[in-house]
Order: C-alpha cells, then structure tokens, then sequence
C-alpha cells in the first residue's frame, strides 16, 4: 500500500475567516467564533466520552446558543441558517491545493478525516475545489464518536486497509494531532498563525507552518 496522510478540514484545509468575520459582524466583541469553536469542541469531546452521539451540526447550533446566552444574547433561526452557510462555503487556505498536489506527485494517498458528517465535508471540500485532490474522505460518521477518540483513528485505519502505525494525520489542531499519535499514527501539526501546540500533550512528530511546509516535511522524513 501506498504511503497515506490523512488531513482534517476546518482550519487545517479551510479557513475560517469567514466565521469569525460573522462573530465580530452578529455579536461585536461580545461573543468570539473562538468561545463558539471551545465549547463546540467541549460538547464533542463530552459526547465522545459518555458514548451519546449527536451529529456535529446539532452539536454547533446548542454551542452557539450557549455562548451567546453567556453574553446575555439570544440566537435565532436565521442566525443558525447563516452560520451553516458559511460553514458550507468556506475557502481554502492558499497552501492546501499545492500542499496536497506534492504529496500525490510524489505518491502518496490522501485522505480526508472530519468530525462533520460525511455529506457536509464532501460538499466543502468539492466547493473549495479540493475534493478531486483526495483518494478518500471520511467522516466520524463510521464511529458515532467524535476526533480525539482513539476509535476514530482506528476505524479510518482499518477503511484504508492499513495500522494506523502507517499512517499520518496533519491538522492545525494540537488535540487531533495528540488524539492520533495516542492510537499509534504519526502527527504533524500545522502551526498557523495564533495556534498553539499545548506542552501538556506527546510532542508531534513533527511542525509545519503550513500544508506546502507539511507535504515536503512529510516526503523528506
């Protein structure tokens, strides 16, 4: 089998810019796409552990709710439809096409892992033109749990016929990246700018400041 990196999506591929252009827009300073994008990953990883799969679209809308009745806003219907558009439209970061293009010039399958449903991330990926530079993409969906649980990266690992010990996760998340080195792949952690990698977790495998950076880091190792 050929040598397989599998990528995350949101942030890692595209940019959410958008998102967080439509936080500052709806709700000033007040509520932040980042207090959003915490308690979102709050309600996954909660849901992962206590085994009660909600699909992570449901999982964002009570988000949103929470965060801004924190700041003593209330949320509607359209507030919800917008932010699901945005979702669905988000534009790729420069480096992604080109990053992956190197890694299929020189061989290597790539892949897709997302904790969205399998539907939305192919719908985001063929909008920001990136879904044909993919052998595969995969969804959580095959789980009903969420990324950083380690049945995630097995699952995938087994879809691809391979141990997870062949292969690669990148993504601009340091608990992704933390998630998959648990459960035996190599992880290389894409630093954009403001991201962090948290001491408190294995050390990746290894840094790249972003996709293009990561394909040559990953064919030169």
């Amino acid at each position: 089998m050929k040598p397989t990196v599998i990528f995350d999506v949101n942030e890692t591929l595209l940019d959410l810019s958008p998102v967080r252009e439509w936080f500052t827009e709806r709700f000033s300073n007040d509520v932040t796409a980042a207090a959003w994008f915490s308690e979102l990953l709050r309600l996954s990883f909660v849901s992962a552990t206590v085994d009660r799969y909600v699909p992570f679209p449901n999982l964002a809308r009570a988000a949103l709710d929470t965060v801004a009745a924190t700041a003593g806003h209330q949320t509607s219907e359209e507030d919800l439809v917008h932010i699901g558009g945005i979702l669905a439209s988000l534009p790729p970061h420069t480096d992604a096409a080109p990053g992956l293009q190197v890694l299929r010039d020189a061989g290597y399958l790539t892949t897709a892992l997302t904790n969205s449903p399998l539907a939305t991330a192919e719908a985001q990926l063929t909008e920001a033109g990136l879904a044909d530079l993919f052998d595969t993409i995969m969804s959580v969906d095959m789980v009903l749990r969420f990324k950083p649980h380690a049945t995630v990266y097995q699952a995938a690992a087994e879809k691809l016929g391979t141990e997870t010990e062949r292969l690669t996760m990148v993504a601009a998340h340091d608990w992704d990246i933390a998630g998959a080195m648990a459960a035996g792949l190599s992880g290389v952690f894409v630093a954009r700018p403001g991201a962090t990698y948290s001491p408190a977790f294995l050390p990746p495998t290894m840094v790249a400041s972003d996709i293009l950076d990561a394909a040559h880091l990953i064919i030169g190792s």
